[in-house]
């Protein structure tokens, strides 16, 4: 019941408009004082009777035309006709009729040209005219109408004609403006694009960028300069279609890392296009540039969702936005062309234009944003490089310190070593050997031989304190002092002199461990300032005894008195010089070798000349210390009397 309720309420809605619209036509527009006295435009925008063709005849006033068929103003091409009835009271009265135009518009009234305008493709055109009805009851307008759709004819006192011709400059600026700004605009944004891309040709996308703003700079000056309006069409579709097909590479720069094999078939069926622009009498404008964006629009939905190798950069919601915002206003431009919507603001090539604006706005967001990210990502890497500049500078000036040093340690090594003995004393009754086992730092160990007049053999063990050059140079001080003095009538004496001497240098804080033996195959005496005792075995019982521990190192400071030791030899027996070195090296767990494991090393030594033992000792050692770091020089000196 209720969907037969609302069908009959449809019919009768449907019959009611046909009726108003039948008794609008063909019954004459009304023209009255009334109308006008407030000022305003009386505009012709209801039904036309029209039809398709041309011939000049239809202008005429006596033309019959009921056979026509009615169409609102303008809406295609051909004749509009349109009765007027105007008000006695107006008769010899001058009124202003005004023709706005989207294509190419004449107007006769009573067989007469009242009228001729053409506006270029997407804009529009106006003009003005006075006219004066004469007592003829029922004029008669006629238009003949081609190109985009849509014309408004209305009329208006005479009086508004300066304020028409005001607002008509004033809309004439606002839609030169409309067109400058943005072309302007394009055009300098595209010479910075391009700009960017020969200073680092890699970013292609500025390349493509710079081309999209050069030919829609090109369209809206083109339009802004009026040419022809088939020509001016023609070049206006070309740039609309170069505009899309460098608007889809830009994106292909942006965010694929290789162009996919459809920028191809998008640049020829361009070409294509634009060459059958030119080629057709009469182009399909109206569908030609959106069905390409379609195209194109769909293009980018399907890199964007299908494929995987889309490069995610910073600030793509930007170059997104910018997309949309282009579409749709180029829908709205489309809805616009196609008469399925009012212009906006009253022009026709705005919504286009808008559209543009955005997207250059949102592309050059997301450039900024993108040179930005570059740039503080390049200030980043600066900051890193210089770090590493920096770590590998102190690298540089530790390595050549560490250079500096070796060098100092080989010289003192080699210092230390030219303080030793060339060659082994010969004595005889006495078997001597020596030896040394450097560590990575160079120490102060010394030996040395004299053989004095009487025949007797004087040893002087030492150790400096410190080590590397300062410690070399003590030894050479040491080295001197008994290269003059020897053993002499006391061995304490001569200790006290080397003292006397050390403190003289001012060679603080360095001091020196140093003890002196004479030695003959019956006896040895020894005196020690701070060195280890000398180990002596006894070839007839084994045992190992200590002689000449303690004593103050010369050098010091420290007011002190040697003492002198003495023992008795005999055949065979074996005496140990040892540093401090030896006793201090430790294994791998950090155990120190000691003194007790260096005299069963000694007792064990049954029956070993000088030269096996001292051997014997330092592999014995080396294997003790495995693969720990040698802390301090291991030097040995060996004396075994004759057996008789």
């Amino acid at each position: 019941m209720f969907r037969q309720t609302l069908h009959r309420f449809a019919v009768v809605v449907l019959f009611l408009c046909g009726a108003a619209a039948r008794a609008q036509e063909p019954a004459p527009s009304r023209i009255t004082a009334a109308s006008l006295a407030d000022g305003g435009p009386v505009s012709l925008t209801l039904a036309w009777r029209h039809h398709p063709g041309d011939d000049p005849d239809w202008a005429a006033p006596g033309f019959d035309d009921s056979a026509w068929k009615t169409a609102e103003p303008g809406t295609m091409a051909g004749w509009f006709r349109r009765h007027l009835q105007v008000e006695p009271a107006l008769f010899g009265k001058t009124l202003l009729v005004r023709l706005d135009t989207s294509g190419a518009t004449r107007v006769f009234l009573d067989g007469a040209p009242l009228l001729d305008a053409s506006a270029p493709p997407g804009r529009r055109a106006g003009v003005w005219r006075e006219v004066v009805f004469s007592s003829r009851p029922d004029p008669v307008l006629a238009v003949r109408h081609t190109g985009a759709p849509g014309f408004v004819l209305s009329f208006e006192p005479a009086g508004s004609l300066g304020l028409q011709l005001a607002a008509g400059r004033r809309q004439a600026l606002i839609d030169a403006s409309v067109t400058l700004v943005p072309a302007c605009l394009a055009a300098f944004l595209a010479l910075f694009h391009l700009a960017l891309f020969l200073f680092y040709p890699k970013a292609r996308e500025n390349l493509f960028y710079a081309l999209v703003l050069a030919s829609s700079s090109a369209v809206l000056f083109l339009k802004l300069n009026e040419v022809g309006p088939d020509l001016g069409g023609r070049l206006f579709l070309s740039g609309v279609l170069a505009t899309s097909f460098f608007g889809l590479l830009t994106f292909y720069a942006l965010r694929v890392p290789a162009f996919p094999r459809a920028w191809i078939a998008f640049g020829a069926t361009a070409a294509g296009l634009v060459l059958l622009t030119f080629l057709l009498p009469k182009p399909p404008y109206n569908w030609i540039w959106p069905l390409y964006f379609g195209l194109m629009l769909a293009e980018i939905v399907r890199v964007e969702i299908g494929s995987r190798r889309t490069v995610r950069r910073g600030g793509g919601p930007f170059l997104l936005a910018g997309f949309l915002v282009l579409t749709l206003f180029l829908v709205l431009q489309i809805l616009i062309d196609a008469r399925l919507m009012g212009p906006v603001a009253g022009v026709v090539f705005s919504a286009w234009v808008i559209g543009m604006l955005g997207f250059e706005l949102a592309m050059s967001l997301f450039l900024a944003r993108s040179f930005a990210r570059t740039s503080l990502h390049l200030e980043r890497r600066l900051d890193e490089v210089q770090a590493l500049s920096e770590q590998v500078l102190r690298q540089r000036l530790q390595e050549a310190e560490h250079a500096r040093k070796a060098e100092e340690i080989e010289a003192a090594r080699a210092l230390q070593l030219s303080m030793l003995p060339a060659a082994l004393p010969e004595v005889p009754g006495l078997e001597t050997a020596a030896a040394m086992l450097p560590a990575s730092e160079v120490g102060g160990d010394y030996y040395d031989f004299r053989v004095e007049a009487d025949g007797s053999l004087v040893v002087a063990f030492g150790d400096a304190a410190g080590h590397g050059v300062a410690a070399g140079l003590l030894v050479t001080a040491v080295k001197a002092l008994f290269s003059t003095l020897g053993g002499g009538e006391s061995l304490s004496a001569v200790l006290a002199e080397h003292d006397r001497v050390l403190r003289a240098m001012q060679a603080r804080p360095l001091h020196m461990c140093l003890a002196l033996a004479r030695l003959d195959p019956g006896s040895i005496a020894v005196c020690s300032a701070g060195m280890p005792p000398v180990l002596i075995r006894r070839a007839a019982t084994g045992e190992v005894e200590e002689l000449g521990a303690g004593g103050r190192p010369i050098g010091s400071r420290l007011s002190a008195a040697w003492a002198r030791q003495r023992a008795e030899l005999a055949p065979g027996d074996t005496l140990l010089f040892a540093s401090d070195g030896l006793a201090e090296q430790l294994d791998a767990e950090g155990n120190p070798f000691g003194y007790e494991q260096l005299a069963e090393e000694l007792r064990a030594a049954h029956g070993k000349a000088p030269g096996e033992l001292v051997e014997s000792l330092l592999a014995r050692i080396s294997a003790w210390r495995g693969e720990r770091e040698q802390g301090d020089d291991v030097t040995l000196v060996a004396v075994r009397v004759a057996a008789g």
